[in-house]
């Protein structure tokens, strides 16, 4: 058993992933941070630092051979983080308030990013162009 100790506050979301045969866990947590674990020695890896409020989620996606990890919060935005260097590679924006989950999915070799918000929009975007959403889903009213 692993005990992962590092976030100062709540822990919002969580997700497994493998790079270079070795298994990973990203986390996000409210003290803004996005952090990469190895399940190894339980040692933060990296502390990737670039919302200005709550991270609520947490996903990763394969782009060209890479994995990158893709986080949301409560300042409104979507980043795509590389993991080599762990800088933001694309600010998403196109909510109007929180950003609540973040999800990805692959199609015809375009990766894409899917979130939800407080402003009660789906968001689908191009996560390798960045850029306005490609398409917003309105319909939920509550």
């Amino acid at each position: 058993l692993v005990v992962l100790r590092g976030h100062d506050g709540p822990v919002n979301g969580v997700r497994t992933f493998v790079v270079n045969d070795a298994v990973r866990v990203v986390s996000c947590g409210s003290d803004e941070t996005v952090r990469i674990w190895s399940i190894e020695g339980g040692d933060a890896l990296q502390v990737l630092r670039g919302h200005s409020g709550y991270v609520r989620g947490v996903t990763t996606v394969v782009v060209n051979g890479e994995v990158r990890v893709v986080s949301c919060g409560d300042d409104g935005t979507i980043l795509i983080w590389a993991i080599e260097g762990g800088e933001a590679l694309q600010v998403l924006r196109g909510h109007t308030g929180f950003v609540r989950g973040v999800t990805t999915f692959v199609v015809n070799n375009s990766v894409r990013v899917v979130s939800c918000g407080r402003d009660k929009r789906v968001c689908i975007w191009d996560a390798i162009k960045g850029g306005d959403p490609l398409q917003v889903l309105r319909g939920h009213s509550g």
